[in-house]
């Protein structure tokens, strides 16, 4: 493995299946170290090797995994910079000559999630377990409390999808190149039913600011659930 494993990544572009599979092993070679589960939740490298591949790599994995089809290859170049986007992305097949899909494009990758999910990871790597995050509130003393906390009727779905919006929004503000893909990874704020899942994403549609994304697809960080918004968001 390089000394940057990151570098087997950056500027190279990659049959969309090809890049999944180096990034999971990626993600397994640091997962089966002696501090591969530490690693992974306080993502300490200085280079940013955890948290680019937790928070970009794995992403595009997702969204590759979700689209790539016969009649629809995916190509993806990852770049490790300062430009406006984390990827670009090049597809060939019968859907992108006969004009559904666009033959190159971007990628652009963000993660919601509750503002203490930092606090619960630390409060998992020091005391190995906590409660809701909504009960999460770090001390005078620098030690972090966690409580129970209830959620009357769906409230918690009304409250994870401001934070989803407030990003949209945040991000409509940037100026992207034509064609851009925005990928939001939810890190949801308790587990959600099927239903609940369904509501975030009409909960979102209804308050949908406008953006110049060609897609924003949004996905949950360790189950199935997934939902595209086209440009015009009546998807």
């Amino acid at each position: 493995m390089p000394n940057n494993p990151l570098d087997e990544f950056n500027g190279k572009l990659l049959d969309g299946l090809e890049f999944c599979s180096k990034v999971y092993a990626l993600f397994e070679s640091i997962r089966n170290a002696d501090d591969g589960p530490s690693r992974l939740r306080m993502r300490p490298s200085p280079i940013g090797i955890e948290k680019k591949l937790l928070e970009e790599l794995l992403p595009i994995c997702r969204y590759v995994q979700t689209n790539y089809r016969i009649g629809r290859y995916i190509s993806i170049r990852w770049i490790n910079g300062t430009q406006t986007y984390d990827a670009e992305i090049s597809q060939r097949g019968t859907y992108v000559s006969d004009n559904y899909y666009p033959a190159d494009g971007y990628l652009e990758v963000t993660c919601t999630m509750h503002p203490k999910k930092y606090l619960k990871r630390e409060l998992l790597e020091t005391k190995g377990g906590c409660f809701g995050l909504e009960g999460i509130s770090r001390l005078n003393n620098g030690g972090i409390e966690s409580i129970p906390v209830g959620y009357t009727n769906k409230e918690f779905v009304h409250s994870y999808s401001k934070i989803v919006l407030e990003q949209i929004a945040k991000k409509a503000k940037i100026l992207y190149p034509q064609y851009t893909t925005l990928v939001i990874q939810c890190t949801l704020n308790t587990a959600y039913m099927p239903d609940e899942w369904d509501m975030l994403i009409t909960l979102v549609k209804d308050a949908m600011p406008e953006t110049s994304f060609q897609e924003i697809y949004l996905y949950n960080e360790v189950g199935q659930y997934n939902h595209s918004f086209y440009r015009n968001h009546n998807a």
